[in-house]
């Protein structure tokens, strides 16, 4: 299995720390941080899907 990478590990740390706590630059409208925790999850969420269907349609 793949090392998942660096930059995803700290974008699911951001995303379970704001599920118990607020952090300096939350606002009551959001938190840039956590909207770009989300941006990298998502990135690697499709690229990883993308990836398993290219393994699946040539193997």
């Amino acid at each position: 299995m793949p090392e998942v990478p660096f930059p995803v590990i700290l974008a699911s740390y951001c995303v379970d720390y704001h599920e118990r706590n607020d952090c300096s630059a939350c606002t009551p409208s959001g938190c840039p941080r956590l909207a770009d925790a989300a941006l990298i999850l998502d990135k690697f969420r499709a690229e990883r899907l993308e990836r398993h269907r290219l393994r699946r349609a040539t193997g």
